[in-house]
Parts: structure tokens; C-alpha cells; sequence
């Protein structure tokens, strides 16, 4: 993921705030949240070898499917829940988006865009699915289910009744303001419930 995301979400966090990190990974971004906002922060993660690497940084972080994990915390139990990056990898993004809100004031989640120039080129010009700086992998070794745009995210949002408070786009060179759609590779946004 772009630097810029992580540097964002950690401008976009306020000190204190009780923080649910969906798709923890190996803890990296939490810890530093924890030490740099003084965050009160849990985590859910799949991979049990992250799982531990979290716990060896000192983290709470619970080993399980965030599918599966949510229905355990009380309506409103974290002030932020993050999904970062694992978004366009949810079996259902819908339930998935409605539980973070429900036990979150807000949700930060970051995806990959989809309509991004390059892999608009791939597809138009040599006829092959996408592979970027920002998505290497081949189609059969990602994770990613969903092939979403900014304006896409901004469709399902609206369906949902989520309101985008902030969104920042990157791509390799940095921050896109103009022709965020066509120019940023991944792209973050702050939500709330309308």
C-alpha cells in the first residue's frame, strides 16, 4: 500500500481514539498508531503467523475471519475501524461495511481503484487483466474478489447510506487531486453513517 495511506489515516485518526484494525496484517501500522495517536487498539487478523508477529509487538490482535469476528463487539465499542487494503478482498462487502459501522463511529478503508489509466490501457490494448505497480500479482494469485473504481466505492456508498467525510487518492508519485478516477492507483476514505 502507498506510504501516503498510512500517513493519512494517522493525520485522520484523533489521539485516544479506540481503534478496531480489520486485516491487521503483521501489526506494523497498529503499532505505530498505538505509539504516535496513543490509541486504545485491537486487532483481527486470519493469518496466524501475523497473528503472532502482533502479539510479539504487543498488540491485542484476535486470530479469525473478520466475516465471522464482528458480531462479538457491542454497537458503537470503537471510534474508528480500519479497513485497509483488504476491502476488494471481502467475500461481502455489504455486511462486512454494515457491521464495521455498526461497532465504529467510523470506518477508514482503503482499496485498490480499479479504473486506474494503466489497467484501463491493459484491458483496451493487449486485451489482459490488470497488473500494476500497485496490484503485481496475476489474476489467479490475488486475493482481490471485487474490481472496484473511486466512482464505484462512491455508488456503494450511497447505496449503503455511508457518507464520505475525507477521501485521499495516490499513486506512485504521491497525491492525485485532478482526475482522481483516472489517475490514483489506491485510494482512502473516512466514512460515517448519514
Amino acid at each position: 500500500m502507498n506510504p501516503g495511506i498510512y500517513q493519512t489515516v494517522e493525520a485522520w485518526i484523533p489521539e485516544k481514539s479506540r481503534v478496531l484494525d480489520l486485516g491487521t496484517g503483521d501489526g506494523e501500522f497498529l503499532a505505530r498508531l498505538v505509539k504516535a495517536r496513543r490509541v486504545v487498539a485491537e486487532g483481527v487478523e486470519l493469518d496466524a503467523s501475523q497473528v503472532a508477529r502482533c502479539v510479539e509487538r504487543g498488540l491485542v490482535v484476535h486470530h479469525g475471519d473478520i466475516a465471522d469476528g464482528l458480531d462479538q463487539y457491542s454497537s458503537g465499542a470503537f471510534d474508528y475501524v480500519l479497513l485497509l487494503g483488504t476491502f476488494q478482498e471481502l467475500v461481502s462487502p455489504l455486511e462486512i461495511m454494515r457491521e464495521a459501522l455498526r461497532v465504529g463511529r467510523h470506518v477508514v478503508t482503503a482499496y485498490a481503484n480499479f479504473a486506474h489509466i494503466s489497467v484501463r490501457s491493459q484491458i483496451l490494448l493487449r486485451g489482459r487483466t490488470l497488473m500494476t505497480r500497485a496490484l503485481p500479482a496475476p489474476w489467479y494469485r490475488t486475493r482481490n474478489l471485487h474490481f472496484l473504481s473511486m466512482t464505484d466505492f462512491q455508488d456503494f456508498c450511497r447505496d449503503v447510506g455511508v457518507r464520505e467525510i475525507k477521501r485521499a487518492c495516490f499513486n506512485a508519485r504521491g497525491q492525485v487531486r485532478f482526475l482522481p478516477n483516472l489517475r490514483a492507483e489506491e485510494i482512502v476514505s473516512l466514512l460515517q453513517t448519514t
